[in-house]
């Protein structure tokens, strides 16, 4: 079977129509070399195929593609579909973005020798399902970019799981209540001062796509009602205060405007994307 290239990438990574608006990355080596949008491959040379199941992961795709090496997108985006088919867990799609995030800075920290272990305490005892999938993520991460993370990474790698966990709706998020948070959020940053910029964007989109998914969970009542370990507040609390107090800000105001109940997840992810944004140097000693 012959398939029909739609962009190439590199020379080991392609993407490819299926026919009937389905695509797929196909990888394996030199399978993209000379190669050109319109010319054909066999479907026998490639050593993986990554599905792109809808429009909106193929979105996704291509927007991480700017930022992120197309080896860390894939990796991603097979764990990911790994923890589906594999566990049958079900995940919102936001996912796609921020474990491929997260994956591309701890790698760039480990390669230029700043990474450091996770504060993050062990959960695996709360969400054993999580944390089996998370292992098996990270077995897959050290293989297919040829590095070692360190076992602690796990820990990380799980909350990206539990605060995923869910079924994207049919249809996308009602825009009156999109509006209403992305109001709260910038009326507060306005106070803080914070406004996207060319250093900043990356984080700031990120940010932006997570408030859309935290819409979809409010609509469908698919908050995950489980708190974390308060421990895990209490370290970015002494770490990173000022992301704390700007987070803590803006889920008061989501839940006083929207009258629902923000959990622990949701006020750990906040500061962990408010913090990339500001870049707030860590405070061991505060």
């Amino acid at each position: 079977m012959r398939l029909v290239i739609r962009s190439v990438y590199n020379n080991n990574s392609v993407l490819v129509d299926l026919g009937a608006r389905k695509q797929a990355i196909i990888s394996g080596k030199g399978i993209g070399y000379h190669k050109r949008p319109g010319d054909t491959i066999l479907a026998t040379d490639a050593d993986s195929i990554l599905y792109l199941e809808d429009d909106r992961i193929k979105k996704h795709f291509a927007t991480l593609l700017k930022d992120v090496p197309i080896d860390i997108v894939v990796t991603a985006f097979k764990a990911i579909d790994m923890a589906k088919h594999t566990y049958h867990y079900s995940v919102l799609n936001y996912i796609y973005v921020t474990l491929t995030d997260h994956i591309f800075q701890m790698y760039k920290h480990l390669m230029n020798g700043s990474y450091q272990a996770s504060l993050v305490p062990d959960i695996h005892e709360r969400y054993p399902t999580e944390y089996a999938i998370a292992k098996a993520v990270l077995t897959m991460v050290n293989e297919n970019l040829n590095v070692h993370f360190p076992n602690t990474e796990v820990k990380n790698i799980t909350l990206h799981f539990i605060n995923a966990k869910g079924v994207d709706p049919e249809s996308g998020p009602k825009d009156t209540l999109n509006v209403r948070v992305n109001q709260i959020v910038n009326q507060t940053f306005k106070t803080y001062g914070i406004k996207r910029n060319l250093a900043n964007q990356n984080y700031f989109d990120r940010l932006m796509i997570h408030l859309q998914y935290l819409v979809e969970r409010v609509q469908n009542n698919a908050l995950d009602d489980h708190a974390l370990n308060t421990n895990i507040e209490a370290d970015f609390h002494r770490l990173y205060p000022k992301s704390y107090e700007i987070s803590g800000k803006i889920c008061d105001q989501l839940e006083e405007k929207l009258q629902i109940r923000l959990n622990e997840n949701e006020r750990v992810y906040f500061i962990i994307h408010i913090q990339r944004l500001i870049q707030e140097n860590a405070n061991p000693m505060a």
